[in-house]
């Protein structure tokens, strides 16, 4: 009979402490952040404006306009002089 009430003991405070570690352990890890991107470096594209490939990621200028990446967004910023700035990344 002694070893019978031991196994009691250990199964009742088992079932107090599991209430205690239950909530954290069963719940869903939490969303990892995405590293902040930089704007675009437009010097790079200046010895090839126009000359950009459809790859989609998207950026939003200043002037409320999309564009597919961010060759396209420089070059258009080179031809209008600098009239927009980057804003954020992804659509408007």
């Amino acid at each position: 009979m002694p070893f019978f009430s031991s196994w009691i003991k250990v199964i009742f405070i088992i079932a107090l402490a599991f209430p205690l570690y239950s909530e954290t352990a069963l719940a869903p890890p939490p969303p990892k952040r995405k590293p902040a991107r930089r704007p675009p470096d437009c010097n790079v594209f200046k010895e090839r404006l126009h000359a950009c490939t459809n790859e989609m990621d998207p950026i939003c200028g200043t002037n409320g306009h999309n564009y597919y990446n961010s060759c396209v967004f420089c070059s258009v910023m080179i031809d209008t002089g600098g009239s927009f700035k980057f804003k954020h990344y992804g659509k408007c």
